[in-house]
């Protein structure tokens, strides 16, 4: 069983170490140990494992983005009405929390931007957080911030 192991380490660091790269499968324990190269496998191992859901939330397993992802959608969903007062204002302290939630190298270029971009990020009556949160990535992206998105 040991041995065995061992050789799951051993194939995960190397696929991982020679090419970082998610497919269909996603990311998690599957996607270290297989890459690209065998997406059933990785899909398995992701599914029998919950590798995928841990890395997810703690960031690992080349789920970095997912984690992120995830947060900025919390994040929005729990400060949506105060979120969109202050991109509509252009400072606050949910945008302020924003910008340290994705890692942005300054506060003022993102405050600034969601501003301006603000009938992008809602463009209706009632978007969704998830819509929001789509928006709000998709603008910071674009504006090239210096954001970890």
């Amino acid at each position: 069983m040991k041995t065995l192991i061992s050789l799951f380490a051993i194939l995960g660091f190397v696929s991982f170490a020679q090419a970082n790269h998610i497919g269909p499968a996603g990311c998690g324990l599957g996607n270290v140990m297989f890459g690209k190269k065998s997406q059933i496998l990785a899909a398995t191992t992701n599914g029998s494992t919950y590798t995928q859901m841990f890395g997810i939330t703690s960031g690992t397993s080349n789920c970095d983005e997912h984690a992120t992802v995830a947060k900025l959608d919390a994040y929005v969903e729990a400060n949506q009405v105060a979120l969109e007062t202050d991109i509509a204002r252009g400072s606050g302290e949910t945008v302020a929390g924003l910008s340290n939630l994705l890692r942005c190298q300054n506060t003022d270029s993102v405050k600034s931007s969601l501003k301006e971009n603000y009938s992008v990020i809602y463009p209706n009556q009632n978007p969704s957080a998830v819509e929001v949160s789509n928006s709000i990535r998709q603008v910071l992206k674009n504006q090239n911030v210096g954001c970890a998105i």
